[in-house]
């Protein structure tokens, strides 16, 4: 075999070997093809999501919106003994835990509801709560806005009360690339960029919502 044609084959395998990992991580979209652009965007921090037979998929949403975020939000349904291990995991490796249903929290996207759809209109934005003096200690959250059936309006980060929120990782600075990056809108100066990512528990009901948002 020539030494050209043994590169072909050897770059092919590690083409497929790449894609095979990318498909891996990404189990729970697998029923649709057209996630590309997703995946590229997200490769780089949804190892800590359930692997395939940890847990069960129950829904998941995604935004790739520059105004505001890149966002990725996942519901998993374990049984009794994997839900104890994963919280447990959880709890462990958390930098912040908040209920949702905190009095103060720094929500990405705030202004973001149900009827609007994430794009909220002049007079749904109170620029008052843009910096608060409370935000100063705490990592940004998802907006769960238009999530599935546990979002709700009584919340800050529009997440059902039953939910704690656990923030495993946050940073501040620029995490994607150039031509997407948000306009940072509606956070304070020091999280004008950034990126977080966690957890969001329900454990009456044996619930993890993994989530990653990026702006």
């Amino acid at each position: 075999m020539s030494t050209k044609i043994t590169g072909i084959l050897l770059l092919l395998l590690i083409v497929a070997s790449c894609n095979s990992q990318t498909s891996g991580e990404f189990w729970f979209l697998e029923k649709d093809k057209n996630y590309d652009r997703v995946k590229t965007a997200f490769q780089d921090y949804v190892s800590f999501f359930p692997k395939r037979g940890d847990a069960y998929s129950i829904s998941d949403t995604w935004s790739l919106d520059s105004n505001t975020e890149f966002n990725i939000k996942s519901v998993f349904e374990f049984k009794s003994e994997q839900f104890k291990e994963a919280l447990s995991t959880i709890r462990k490796s958390s930098i912040a835990e908040y209920p949702s249903d905190a009095e103060c929290l720094l929500v990405l996207n705030r202004f973001a509801t149900h009827s609007n759809y994430g794009y909220p209109k002049k007079h749904e934005i109170d620029h008052n709560i843009i910096n608060l003096d409370c935000y100063k200690d705490l990592y940004p959250i998802p907006n769960f806005s238009n999530f599935s059936s546990y979002q709700t309006d009584e919340t800050e980060p529009k997440l059902q009360k039953e939910f704690n929120i656990y923030v495993l990782e946050a940073k501040t600075g620029r995490f994607l690339a150039e031509e997407d990056i948000t306009k940072g809108l509606y956070m304070p100066e020091e999280w004008k960029h950034g990126y977080s990512k966690g957890v969001a528990v329900n454990e009456s009901k044996k619930l993890m919502i993994f989530w990653v948002i990026i702006w």
